[in-house]
């Protein structure tokens, strides 16, 4: 990420829309390893030697900080905590819900997609149709254009470029489907209270 735009790094991604769903070719988000990767003291070395060894438990998925740096052992522990939903209230799927997690999630039919709606509508593109940030500092929430062919609508305004999400704003992604948005984190509440709390010992 060069020069001075803070914004650079939502810009640029694209996909094959009618790459099979499920190929690892369109893997965007799944460079880093769940739980990361812990320092272990090598049987026979230093104390100031390491070898890196993967957590019993790990994918693919990109690590989430929350509040605070992963090296904090609440945080890490911290398996992408909800901060909102979003539900379908028109169109396949009507009545299911998607859960939004920190930082940049991607809309799609594929189930590979951080948000994924695969109820049948076709005009949904398969990665990256839209995309939803969910912004920890700021307690806030922000719909961008994704890559995807059709056009999306908020509350009736095409999403063109970065919009404020507001709570209970409905998302037209198609002429077929329309979701609605409810927020977890909100201002009077982030998970980095929880770890706040945790660390101090409050309940």
């Amino acid at each position: 990420m060069g020069g001075t735009d803070k914004t650079s790094w939502l810009e640029g991604l694209e996909h094959d829309d009618e790459a099979a769903e499920g190929s690892a070719s369109g893997g965007l988000y799944t460079e880093s390893l769940e739980g990361g990767w812990t320092g272990k003291t090598a049987a026979g070395l230093s104390e100031d030697k390491t070898i890196l060894s993967r957590g019993a438990q790990h994918d693919d998925r990109t690590q989430i900080a929350i509040g605070r740096s992963l090296d904090d052992d609440e945080a890490a522990a911290m398996d992408d905590p909800v901060t909102g939903w979003l539900v379908v209230v028109k169109g396949p799927g009507q009545g299911r819900s998607a859960t939004i997690g920190a930082g940049l999630n991607t809309i799609g039919r594929s189930d590979e997609e951080r948000i994924s709606l695969p109820f049948g509508d076709m005009q949904i593109s398969s990665r990256d149709h839209l995309r939803i940030i969910y912004d920890d500092e700021s307690r806030s929430f922000m719909v961008i254009p994704g890559t995807g062919k059709n056009v999306s609508r908020i509350d009736g305004q095409i999403i063109a470029m970065p919009m404020p999400l507001l709570n209970y704003a409905t998302i037209q992604l198609t002429k077929n489907t329309a979701v609605r948005f409810t927020a977890f984190c909100t201002e009077s509440f982030d998970w980095a209270d929880v770890a706040t709390q945790a660390g101090t010992g409050k309940a």
